[in-house]
């Protein structure tokens, strides 16, 4: 078993990266919205638009390129925990997904992302089983996190599916509520892609803070064993130098 505390820590950071760029997107869009409407209904000066079309530019620019590495340095650092985390749970107890299995369903376009949420709930049971039949399980994993990811990722997926402009079922809402369609939608997407990192976050910081707590008490039974076996061999030693000292006493007084 070996420590994944560094990689675990890795993706966590790149998570929060990625958050912080998302809630970026998210601001620039509230901020676009409330200045058309400014501008729409009441009297703005010239230098408000200019300051709000220089803030979209830096964003547009700086938010991409930033986006882009975070998410490529997001998901190396992730594969490479997720290969790690399913091996060192595979020599502890079972799992229904292998180490390479894991890795190449979650890299499936989009199914992967879904399929992910299997995986994750298998390393989550798993681990959990084993810390408690060691008695060493002191939190339980907040399960209802990880489903709220997964159904908030679904509603997300519903969203963009029936939007406004497609004829779905949230233009007839829309219309008999007389909003903008389409700018409400754009907010839903956008908040929810904003929740979304936060939900996995909560229960990723979860899971490797147990993986954390199994690897330090993994370690320090294995230190112990091995002090036993010193200690154990060191009795051996002893013995045998007693033995042999007293078959040396004996044959010295055979032959006085």
């Amino acid at each position: 078993m070996q420590d994944n505390t560094k990689r675990g820590n890795r993706v966590l950071f790149w998570m929060k990266v990625i958050f912080v760029l998302f809630a970026l997107l998210w601001l620039q869009f509230v901020l676009d919205f409330i200045c058309a409407y400014l501008i729409a209904h009441t009297f703005v000066t010239q230098y408000a638009v200019l300051f709000v079309g220089a803030f979209h530019m830096i964003c547009f620019l700086g938010v991409g390129v930033a986006m882009f590495v975070a998410i490529f340095a997001f998901c190396v650092s992730f594969l490479s925990w997720l290969h790690r985390a399913v091996s060192n749970l595979r020599l502890l107890t079972t799992t229904n997904f292998s180490p390479m299995g894991a890795v190449l369903l979650t890299c499936i376009p989009f199914v992967g992302y879904f399929l992910h949420y299997l995986i994750f709930m298998d390393m989550v049971k798993s681990q959990e089983k084993y810390m408690q039949q060691k008695g060493i399980l002191k939190e339980r994993f907040p399960k209802r996190i990880l489903n709220a990811w997964i159904i908030v990722s679904l509603v997300l997926v519903a969203i963009i599916l029936a939007r406004p402009d497609q004829s779905g079922i949230f233009t007839i809402l829309f219309m008999t509520f007389e909003f903008n369609g389409s700018d409400v939608v754009q907010f839903l997407e956008k908040t929810l892609v904003v929740i979304i990192p936060i939900l996995y976050i909560i229960s990723f910081s979860a899971y490797i803070k147990q993986e954390r707590e199994l690897f330090r008490v993994h370690t320090e039974e294995l230190f112990n064993k091995h002090v036993d076996e010193v200690i154990r061999e060191r009795e051996i030693m002893r013995a045998a130098e007693m033995i042999r000292e007293s078959e040396n006493n004996k044959k010295s007084q055979l032959v006085e």
